[in-house]
């Protein structure tokens, strides 16, 4: 029951993830507003690439998204020091719309499997297991929500969750 709730969030908040890049504009994309370290398309490649990166090395595999988006949406990284050319909103958009897919196929039946090397946090928080690991890039992946709020707020553009029914 836990891996499907798991799943059924993920694929949630992965929907949100969408609609969000869907309401977004190439014109404003890239906006860095003063005070925020990177832009919309920066965040949302870096949820594609962070949801890999936290997985997939656990069970012996690397990621599935292209190499040079390593480059550009890693921990650490800015659009600011890009030197090599960025994919459009589409092109994330189509690696966004089939990660969870894959991952519930890669993963299920495997989240209660523990991780051979835990990944600590504090001294009193660490992921122990497959399912640890995807409940938190569920939680990273709504922090970055957040972040393309603010910047969308920041740039003018209305915020996308006047624009969800209820109950949706």
């Amino acid at each position: 029951m836990i891996e499907n709730l798991l799943f059924k969030q993920m694929i949630f908040v992965r929907k949100r993830t969408i609609a969000s890049l869907e309401a977004t504009s190439e014109q404003f994309a890239d906006e860095i507003p003063s005070g925020v370290k990177n832009s919309i398309r920066w965040n949302l490649g870096h949820i594609l690439v962070s949801q890999d990166n936290l997985l997939y090395p656990f069970i012996g595999e690397t990621h599935h998204v292209p190499k040079h988006y390593l480059e550009l949406f890693q921990r650490g990284t800015s659009p600011d020091e890009w030197e090599i050319d960025y994919p459009s909103l589409s092109e994330i958009r189509g690696y966004l719309v089939e990660q969870p897919n894959r991952i519930k196929e890669t993963f299920d039946g495997m989240l209660d499997k523990p991780i051979q090397q835990p990944v600590k946090f504090d001294d009193d928080y660490e992921l122990t297991s497959l399912g640890d690991l995807l409940s938190f890039t569920i939680w990273h992946e709504g922090l970055h929500q957040g972040a393309i709020n603010t910047i969308k707020r920041a740039v003018g553009i209305e915020d996308l969750w006047s624009k969800v029914p209820e109950g949706k």
